[in-house]
């Protein structure tokens, strides 16, 4: 830090949910809650359960840190989602980047969906994120991430941008999946607008279904794809996973998008109740 900034007071937040199956139910046996993080369990799904995770500091700022836990035991089913959209502040030159890092935890037969809303970036934010998931053979494991690059209503262009996200997946200890956006730009809108990259659009998605089914969807999913609002999506699969990768001017297309491919990947269960309607 340089000599006469004033320190900032920053965040620390820590949320942990473990569930176990009763019968055919899925129900909580461990939650913790601390700082700045909550959950809340808007509704039971048939005999899955669902958690939306808050943070009650109203978004995310440099130096940050939150650490996140969940562990589904075999023969389980959770939904994770979020109460509204994840917004990363702009930081000062001299500040570190906010650090958030989840691991889960996911056992034989379960299935753990992580459907968050978006990611907003605004100019001049910084974060360091990491998920890691390690999961059984038979377990089905389902990953979201969308990231807005500024407010398009309020016309924000972004020039500088520090983020470090990475998703980790192992598979009975063996690395399935090593998936790491690094963006650290002082031109961001140049480097966006490159047809590599995001060829001018202001989002990008990221889905990834790692389960025993997971490749016999590809053909379901891309007959997703031919429809109008998934113009800029594509999807492969290999070795017992799915990724479906896309892009679009905004949260919005983001999430139009997305609801025409997650019926197939969730085999029609309902959308998290905090999704738009």
């Amino acid at each position: 830090m340089n000599a006469g900034t004033t320190p900032l007071q920053r965040a620390r937040g820590q949320f942990g949910l473990e569930v176990r199956a009763d019968g055919p139910r899925t129900r909580m046996a461990d939650l913790v809650q601390a700082g700045c993080c909550r959950l809340l369990f808007p509704r039971v799904l048939g005999n899955g359960l669902e958690a939306a995770t808050v943070n009650i500091s109203g978004g995310i700022a440099a130096g940050d840190r939150i650490s996140g836990r969940l562990a589904c035991g075999p023969g389980t089913e959770l939904l994770v989602t979020s109460q509204a959209a994840e917004r990363v502040y702009r930081a000062r030159p001299e500040d570190g980047p906010a650090d958030m890092t989840v691991t889960c935890q996911v056992g034989a037969g379960a299935r753990l969906e992580w459907l968050p809303h978006g990611t907003i970036f605004f100019d001049g934010s910084r974060l360091r994120r990491h998920m890691v998931v390690d999961m059984a053979q038979s377990a089905t494991f389902l990953f979201l991430e969308s990231r807005i690059f500024g407010r398009l209503g309020a016309g924000e262009q972004l020039s500088s941008l520090h983020v470090r996200d990475r998703l980790t997946i192992r598979r009975e200890g063996e690395l399935l999946l090593e998936d790491m956006l690094r963006l650290e730009s002082t031109d961001v809108a140049a480097l966006l607008a490159q047809p590599a990259m995001a060829a001018g659009q202001g989002a990008v998605a990221t889905l990834v279904l790692a389960s025993p089914q997971a490749m016999d969807l590809l053909a379901p999913v891309r007959e997703r794809l031919a429809a109008p609002q998934c113009a800029g999506f594509a999807a492969s699969a290999w070795n017992g996973m799915l990724v479906v990768r896309g892009v679009g001017a905004g949260g919005w297309g983001l999430e139009v998008a997305l609801r025409h491919i997650l019926p197939v990947l969730r085999a029609g269960r309902p959308m998290p109740s905090t999704w738009r309607s």
